[in-house]
């Protein structure tokens, strides 16, 4: 904030001027040359060509000027204007006392783009209470009016079809010696495939429980819950279940998989007394409990879980704990946070108007253990929380809008937010470059690297899929704003389906939201299809199409939204088929 302004001398004052002639200003007047609307407002040189300008030709957008342009003004009118508008705007008001919506500031005021652009920049930004149309999930593509023949709305919701499945999975009992050699290589598991995407547990201290109940036997607390959820993680989450079969259900079979639900079982038996404190590991017990069950594809009893641990989270104590203990608060926390969210927002379990959509400000510091994973996975930590929090800056702004919204601020906001991502990308070390190879960057771990590239990967398609999502959701519903844009948004539909295939079969915390995501691509595609805009669609979307609904199949038995959605796409594709002017 600028300091007072010093009071000028004597000497310096100037007289006043009195006009010979009244219809004349005290001062002098200079006209600006008209530029377009979109320049004006981008603060950018306009070649003011007719019908459109070089500018807006490039961006692909519609280039107009304001018949009541105030460009001709001399600043002080236009300050002067500007404080009318906003006292009009609160007239407006019923109480005199409305705050103005950035909608109107950015009618108002020549800082309107760097401001917003500005605004952009912080990690947490404010919602109004309007309802976020332009929020990517199926549900919401089921009411776009170019489904409206096919009555998708009117079918069973999506909470009903995710409690359509097994609730009871077949048991099977721990082996009476386990607790020697299988707990141990467990145990080993976990931490190579589970522990290194959420380390919100101290290895060192989950190894002394370990010995201590080897030595004790399981007992009815805290520790020894956890060792269960960590057992139920490393038998489902072991390398064999990966291996090609004809269906997901083919590992139901397994004794691996009985033995998973039953320690998860035996976990529950002591959930129980957790609900009483509200400590680290009460958290950690209630968090991996919620992994375990997106694994075995119950999303809605998992969410229900990450709540609980981030409840216990609310309760810890900052005051009086270590530095280790603060740093393990801290990664415990934000776990849970980016967890609970993202799956709040897909389950759609709350009311829009209360979203809370604010992450924490800071970032948490990486868990001393990581420092022994090599240094690839510390970077990896860090850069999926900033690539969160790019996330949620976009979400927050998109989500300002309505449809038919779109505006040359909007325009800006993308291309700032495609900076950010820019910057990001250019910030990753060597190894989680996200084009290198295994070869490239050579040693053990290299395998290691290519998973943590893949987890980047597809957080930064969620990023690019929400700065494209209005422009696609505008071009379905007749009012093509930028056609670069929404061709950019069909093009991230292939990118995603296609780069997830190597996942397809693999079972972990993120494969029903992988579904999720894949599905709601294949349904964007055939919604530009039966749209008209098949000159904006990829050559190979059908084939995309096609490789989705083979996703889907794999998955079928497992959930009940999964079948449904399979039959919807098999559905709509048939359609197309027998429709071959849909292009």
């Amino acid at each position: 904030m600028s300091g007072p302004i010093p009071a000028l001398s004597a000497s310096r004052k100037r007289q006043r001027t009195v006009p010979t002639d009244k219809s004349r200003p005290a001062y002098p007047r200079k006209r600006a040359a008209q530029a377009c609307c979109t320049c004006r407002k981008r603060r950018t040189k306009c070649d003011n060509e007719q019908p459109a300008c070089g500018s807006c030709v490039g961006l692909g957008i519609e280039c107009f000027y304001d018949e009541k342009d105030k460009s001709t003004f001399d600043a002080a009118s236009l300050a002067i204007l500007r404080r009318l508008d906003d006292l009009e705007e609160l007239m407006r008001s019923p109480d005199g006392s409305q705050q103005l919506q950035p909608q109107l500031i950015e009618e108002t005021s020549p800082l309107t783009v760097s401001t917003v652009l500005k605004d952009l920049g912080s990690p947490a930004l404010e919602r109004d209470n309007s309802t976020p149309r332009y929020y990517p999930n199926i549900e919401t593509i089921f009411s776009w009016p170019v489904f409206k023949d096919q009555n998708l709305d009117q079918r069973p919701d999506l909470k009903t079809l995710l409690r359509s499945g097994d609730s009871n999975p077949s048991l099977t009992s721990i082996p009476s010696d386990f607790e020697n050699d299988g707990a141990r290589k467990l145990l080993d598991v976990f931490f190579e495939h589970v522990h290194i995407y959420n380390p919100v547990l101290e290895v060192s201290k989950v190894r002394q429980y370990l010995r201590e109940v080897q030595l004790n036997g399981l007992g009815w607390n805290a520790q020894s819950c956890l060792l269960l959820l960590v057992y139920a993680l490393g038998s489902i989450s072991a390398p064999h279940q990966n291996s090609p079969s004809e269906s997901s259900s083919t590992f139901h079979r397994y004794e691996e998989y009985k033995e998973a639900n039953a320690f998860f079982f035996a976990a529950q038996k002591r959930m129980g007394i957790l609900l009483c404190n509200s400590g680290v590991i009460e958290a950690q017990c209630f968090f991996l409990a919620g992994v375990f069950l997106m694994a075995t594809f119950r999303p809605i009893e998992a969410w229900r879980m990450f709540v609980q641990a981030l409840a216990c989270c609310r309760g810890f104590n900052t005051h009086d704990c270590s530095e280790a203990e603060h740093r393990l608060q801290e990664s415990i926390y934000w776990t849970c946070f980016k967890s609970e969210l993202e799956l709040r927002l897909e389950l759609n379990l709350v009311d829009h108007s209360v979203w809370d959509l604010t992450y924490p400000p800071y970032f948490p510091s990486p868990p001393q253990d990581l420092k022994t994973q090599a240094e690839a996975a510390w970077y990896f930590y860090l850069a999926e929380i900033a690539l969160r929090r790019l996330g949620n800056r976009i979400l927050n702004y998109v989500c300002q809008y309505e449809s038919s919204h779109i505006s040359t601020t909007m325009i800006d906001a993308v291309l700032n937010f495609e900076q950010q991502a820019a910057d990001w990308l250019s910030s990753l070390p060597s190894a989680l470059q996200l084009d290198a190879t295994n070869d490239e960057v050579g040693g053990p771990g290299s395998e290691l690297y290519s998973s943590l590239r893949f987890i980047l990967d597809g957080h930064l398609i969620d990023c690019y899929e929400l700065m494209y999502w209005p422009f696609i959701v505008d071009s379905i519903r007749n009012n093509l704003e930028s056609e670069t844009y929404a061709r950019k948004g069909f093009q991230l539909c292939i990118q995603r389906i296609e780069k997830n295939e190597i996942g397809f079969h693999q079972r972990h915390h993120g494969t029903w939201l992988m579904l999720r995501s894949c599905t709601r691509s294949a349904f964007v595609l055939i919604a530009g299809a039966r749209s008209g805009l098949g000159y904006l669609l990829p050559a190979n979307w059908e084939a995309s199409v096609e490789s989705t609904m083979n996703l889907l199949r794999y998955w079928k038995e497992e959930t009940g939204d999964i079948r449904d959605r399979l039959n919807i796409l098999e559905g709509l594709m048939r359609d197309i088929d027998l429709t071959p002017n849909t292009l």
